[in-house]
Formats: C-alpha cells, sequence, structure tokens
C-alpha cells in the first residue's frame, strides 16, 4: 500500500481515489485483524489442549515412579532367578559340549570312511574310463581300416 499513487487534481488528490486508498486500507487491516484473532484463539486453544496434556503427563508420571519402584523390587528378584538360570545353563552347555565332540568325532570317522570310499570308487571309475577310452581308440581303428579298405 505505501507504492500507492493518487490521482491528482486542481486543489491536490483526487477524492475518489483517497477514498478508494481507505477502503482498501481497512480491508487490509479488518483481515489481518481477522487472521491475528484467529491465530489468538488458535494458540489459546492450543495452550489449553498443552496444559491438559501436562496434566495427564504429571499424573503418568506419578504412576510410573510407583512402577519405577516395584520393577526394582522385580529386578532383584528376576537378577536372582537370572543367576540360578546361567549355572545351569552353564552346566548343561557344557553336558551338551561333550556329547557334541563324541558326535563330531564319530561324524569325522564316518567322513574319513566316505572318503576312502570316494577314492576307491574314484579310481575304479577312472581304471574303467581308461578301458572305454581304449575300446573307443580300437573300435575307431577298426572302423577306419575298413573303410580304407572298402574305398
Amino acid at each position: 500500500m505505501s507504492k500507492y499513487k493518487f490521482a491528482r487534481t486542481f486543489r491536490g488528490f483526487k477524492p475518489s481515489s483517497v477514498i478508494e486508498y481507505l477502503n482498501n486500507l481497512e480491508i487490509t487491516y479488518e483481515k489481518e485483524i481477522k487472521e491475528k484473532s484467529e491465530k489468538i484463539e488458535a494458540l489459546q486453544k492450543e495452550n489449553e489442549e498443552l496444559k491438559n496434556t501436562l496434566k495427564k503427563l504429571e499424573e503418568e508420571l506419578s504412576k510410573l515412579n510407583e512402577q519405577k519402584i516395584k520393577i526394582a523390587e522385580l529386578l532383584i528378584i528376576a537378577q536372582e532367578k537370572a543367576e540360578s538360570i546361567v549355572s545351569k545353563a552353564i552346566e548343561e552347555g557344557e553336558n551338551k559340549k561333550r556329547a557334541l565332540l563324541v558326535e563330531i568325532e564319530e561324524h569325522e570317522k564316518l567322513l574319513q570312511n566316505l572318503k576312502d570310499e570316494i577314492k576307491r570308487i574314484k579310481g575304479e571309475l577312472q581304471s574303467f574310463i581308461s578301458k572305454f577310452d581304449e575300446k573307443v581308440v580300437e573300435d575307431s581303428q577298426t572302423e577306419f581300416q575298413r573303410e580304407g579298405s572298402i574305398m
């Protein structure tokens, strides 16, 4: 609005331009006042909501403090039980470890037996392949000789 230019007449500004400017200025300020009022109402409402939230949170804090005491007591009991469970678990773990070591040893023996069996089968297979290759070469030479005699 500060850059508004009034039309001039013989004795100053044109009255209709001034009235139009003042009307625009009034509308602008009324709009700003309305926006500010709405913002104030919204902030007041938010303030009330925050007060209610604060009250609820304070009540929850009080309950949490009571629960904190109960939890501390339960933690002591839980710790004692946990120590008992851990010692039992260690004992069971050691027993399982011994059993697994025996089982691993048995599996290693089985694995070694399987490796030996694979070597044996591999040797037999290589022998068979060699005999097969010799037979193929022999058959192809015989075939080649037959074809040479036919030609």
